[in-house]
């Protein structure tokens, strides 16, 4: 009775401990993992609670015991539930530490464990992480594959129009990279529709952005020009204002503006201290298909 009622309370804990995550407040559930690990008495329990602390450190890109033991628990392969959390765990570890190629295969290490875990959405979790680690190593054909599936899981769930969205955007993304550019802008169109009807305005600035590099692909320099003015208007990263002033001095330059060209370019230069003559190579150099706008 007495081992039951222990295992209740880490169990308690360890959702207190994730409540807190949700609400990001990262710092407070990590002390509850610490708390649940103390009074764990076994070793299942104990590993799931590793899974999770670990997460948590990878989330605040910090290390740790137990993001290093997270291999260790793939090579056992106790559960695919573990299975699958560890792998997605050490999915976006690599990500963020930009090792596109690693995070890609423990992603398809958590794919294949997904299969055997009742919850769909959290094969959906991964295959956006693919595609994402797809789009940062250029491998545009396969990211527009895993976005794909997103949608056609999504399919049966149409209250998730959020989520629909950011799929569809990212797809479009990749098709206006590919040359696809009519269906691309098309879609990230409809993107920016969901989202609207999402209630999430606010997310729109990367559609915007994308909508000016795909116009500018297709040669509408007007239509790319209103849409990137309303992408920096609407940026909030630091990504987004650099890649919103170089679309907009390209497509300056190309209307034939080269004040509005060097103004966008000089913007931009700010971000690189290091790199002085960027303007200039800018005005001479038309870096496109070199530029990756995801990174």
């Amino acid at each position: 009775m007495g081992e039951t009622k222990t295992m209740s309370k880490v169990e308690e804990i360890r959702q207190a401990a994730l409540a807190r995550v949700r609400e990001n407040a990262l710092e407070e559930a990590i002390a509850l993992f610490d708390e649940a690990l103390g009074l764990a008495g076994d070793d299942e329990t104990t590993e799931l609670l590793t899974i999770n602390k670990a997460g948590v450190l990878i989330q605040m890109e910090a290390d740790g015991p137990e993001v290093q033991r997270l291999p260790q628990i793939l090579m056992r392969r106790r559960n695919p539930k573990h299975t699958f959390l560890a792998a997605y765990n050490l999915q976006h570890r690599y990500i963020l530490a930009k090792d596109f190629k690693r995070a890609y295969n423990y992603g398809r290490i958590a794919l294949e464990a997904s299969e055997h875990v009742e919850d769909s959405w959290w094969r959906l979790g991964v295959l956006n992480d693919m595609g994402n680690a797809c789009v940062y190593d250029s491998r545009i054909p396969e990211a527009i594959e895993h976005y794909r599936e997103i949608l056609s899981l999504l399919a049966g769930h149409p209250d998730q129009v959020f989520a629909r969205s950011f799929a569809m955007q990212n797809l479009g993304y990749c098709l206006v990279v590919e040359g696809e550019l009519e269906s691309g802008i098309e879609t990230i169109h409809r993107a920016i529709e969901l989202m609207r009807e999402a209630g999430a305005e606010g997310y729109v600035a990367e559609s915007y952005i994308d909508l000016c590099y795909g116009y500018l692909e297709f040669g509408d320099l007007e239509s790319a020009r209103h849409y990137g003015e309303l992408g920096l208007e609407k940026a909030t990263e630091t990504r987004q204002l650099r890649n919103a002033h170089y679309l907009l001095g390209e497509v300056a330059y190309k209307l034939g503006d080269t004040a509005a060209a060097e103004t966008h370019f000089e913007h931009l230069a700010t971000y690189y201290p290091d790199f002085p003559q960027l303007k200039n190579v800018l005005l001479a150099l038309d870096l496109r298909s070199m530029v990756n706008l995801k990174l």
